[in-house]
């Protein structure tokens, strides 16, 4: 009669032998995920190290770019504005008129209301050096000389009101019957210089704001790709079957030796033989599914998105 011993330490090899195939697979592929996933961690750190530097520059650019915009629209529109009324003036078609390109509506609005404040505050402050008998040929100098400060910044509209004030003058105060405003050349030079400033801080927000996108763009697929590799396919499947076999196969035969039974019963036998195939098929068929998952088709590429610039335009001619 074949001893018990046998039969229990064969079934006890065979599962070991089983067990350390699939287990040295089941490592391995951890090992690669961990490596992947610290490739990818990398990535990630110096995706957003560079997105943080993007994103800065890109702030220091629109803020450029408005900048030269509202300098832009406020040549467009000073004189309008100083000589218009405050109550009866529309906004609205001023704005929608004189939108620089590279700029919008939304940005422009904002900055109208600032700049007819300080046209109003420019022509208060002016009132009060305003002197009886002024002409025509007052300047921004003889006000200062009067006390006049005129803040940071704002010399051009103070320019602009002087200017105006000068037309509210009489007639026969005028220089040769023509106003001072009249008389200031155009500065071509100037203004090209303007536009071409204009033009190239326009060309750098696009820019930044492009490798802004790509930056989100990479990091969002960095972070997708890591999730993916935390939850690895069929990883916690192969662990669960390992445990299993290794109790049936392992443990029980072992178990079993210890109390070294003089005799099986034949039920005792074909229920160890019967755990043994049982996970074997159950190992099989985990590598068989795992093979086929390997023949999946690749995902679609999702449909190209349109992306608006940041910024948008209505006035692209000079005045």
């Amino acid at each position: 009669m074949e001893e018990p011993g046998s039969l229990l330490a064969t079934l006890a090899q065979s599962s070991a032998a089983v067990v350390a195939i699939v287990g040295g697979f089941l490592v391995s592929r951890l090992v690669q995920l961990s490596s992947e996933r610290e490739g990818l961690r990398r990535q990630m750190v110096h995706a957003l190290d560079e997105l943080a530097h993007v994103s800065k520059d890109l702030q220091e650019a629109h803020e450029y770019r408005l900048h030269n915009s509202q300098r832009t629209f406020k040549e467009w529109v000073l004189e309008a504005l100083v000589a218009s009324d405050p109550d009866t003036l529309d906004r609205e078609s001023i704005v929608a008129d004189n939108i620089p390109r590279g700029s919008s509506a939304e940005e422009m609005a904002d900055y109208i209301d600032d700049l007819l404040r300080i046209i109003q505050q420019a022509k208060a402050d002016i009132a009060r050096y305003t002197r009886d008998g002024d002409d025509a040929g007052l300047e921004i100098d003889h006000l200062r000389a009067r006390g006049l400060v005129v803040p940071d910044g704002q010399g051009e509209v103070y320019d602009e009101v002087v200017s105006w004030v000068g037309t509210q003058l009489p007639a026969s105060r005028y220089v040769l019957g023509v106003s001072m405003a009249a008389l200031r050349p155009f500065d071509a030079a100037g203004h090209a210089t303007d536009m071409r400033r204009l033009d190239e801080s326009i060309r750098d927000e696009q820019n930044l704001y492009s490798r802004k996108l790509v930056l989100d763009a990479t990091r969002s697929r960095l972070a997708t790709e890591i999730e993916r590799i935390g939850r690895p396919t069929g990883v916690l499947s192969a662990i669960g079957i390992l445990a299993i076999y290794s109790v049936l196969g392992i443990v029980a035969p072992v178990v079993v030796m210890s109390v070294d039974p003089e005799e099986l019963h034949e039920w005792q036998k074909w229920g160890l033989v019967g755990a043994f195939i049982g996970g074997l098929f159950a190992v099989l068929g985990y590598i068989w599914w795992y093979a086929t998952t390997l023949n999946d088709p690749l995902p679609t590429a999702p449909a190209e998105a349109k992306v608006q610039r940041p910024i948008g335009g209505a006035r692209h001619a000079d005045p």
